[in-house]
């Protein structure tokens, strides 16, 4: 599919999704409103794990009713530097009901705490997981995912754990690169929501100095990718970071891994979240639902 310049076509919903995220006084006021309407689930739970750094960080169960079901581990976006397990809510009770528990996480966020600090939070919530005996839950059949910076989180502890770990990779328009000169950083460098200049600010955020651009933790799109699990790779049509999620298809497929990736039209970056407005946010978590199910 050709990259644009806007004016851009945008999918059902999308430009009312984009006025009235502008509207919100607070992350919670957001997650309140976008969550009306998803579907329930047997059970929600919130909770605490033991970071990497020895603190608590909040864990939110959602139980897909089932005993001894699978487990995903998803983590939220903002760039590492914001967001929370709250604005994940629709997407996790959507795909919980592929028959997966799903254990969003939060995780230390810069630039008080920059890399790895987020990223090892996120791998020691994997181990709590593993050896906190929570009921119902089988931790033998984990996988992870996320959105954004959550999707890159994901990769980047895939890489870093055995890679038995994991049987599969749910990825939302993730940031899996260093580069910030690609088709889609031109060509949507002022769209809504995440802009060009908006990148190169939390990257300067989240590695000051610059000191791991190159680190496969930072940038997984450089990492060996062989042996990874199967992937679900979204990305969105209209996004400064669709590039990359083109690249890191491509580099799956070279290295033998099963990918399942598509662009979604019409939509930006953040999406995933807004089916109250915008028809194709649940009708891709109802594919990626789908999908997960096959891999459990």
């Amino acid at each position: 599919m050709a990259m644009t310049r806007g004016p851009w076509g945008w999918a059902e919903g999308m430009e009312r999704v984009h006025e009235i995220s502008e509207t919100f006084a607070d992350d919670a006021e957001a997650a309140a409103y976008w969550v009306e309407g998803a579907d329930g689930v047997h059970s929600v739970e919130d909770m605490t794990y033991t970071g990497a750094a020895g603190q608590r960080q909040r864990l939110r169960l959602y139980r897909a009713g089932a005993d001894d079901a699978p487990v995903l581990v998803y983590i939220h976006g903002g760039g590492w530097v914001g967001g929370t397990i709250d604005l994940n809510d629709r997407a996790c009770r959507r795909l919980a009901g592929a028959g997966w528990h799903v254990a969003s996480v939060s995780y230390r966020l810069a630039p008080a705490n920059p890399f790895p600090a987020g990223l090892d939070d996120v791998i020691a919530s994997v181990g709590w997981l593993q050896s906190a005996g929570l009921t119902g839950l089988d931790t033998t059949r984990l996988a992870i995912g996320g959105a954004s910076a959550g999707a890159n989180l994901a990769l980047a502890a895939a890489l870093s754990l055995p890679r038995e770990t994991f049987r599969a990779l749910v990825l939302f328009y993730g940031v899996f690169g260093n580069a910030t000169d690609t088709e889609s950083h031109r060509a949507y460098a002022d769209a809504p929501v995440l802009t060009g200049a908006r990148v190169d600010e939390i990257y300067d955020l989240y590695d000051p100095g610059a000191r791991f651009r190159d680190d496969p933790r930072f940038a997984p799109l450089l990492g060996d990718l062989k042996g990874l699990p199967p992937v679900l790779n979204l990305m969105a049509e209209h996004d400064v970071l669709r590039s990359e999620g083109e690249a890191l298809t491509l580099r799956l497929h070279d290295a033998g891994v099963e990918v399942e990736a598509w662009t979604e039209p019409g939509v930006s970056h953040g999406f995933i979240n807004r089916g109250r407005l915008a028809p194709s946010a649940d009708a891709a978590l109802a594919r990626s639902r789908d999908w997960l199910a096959r891999q459990a």
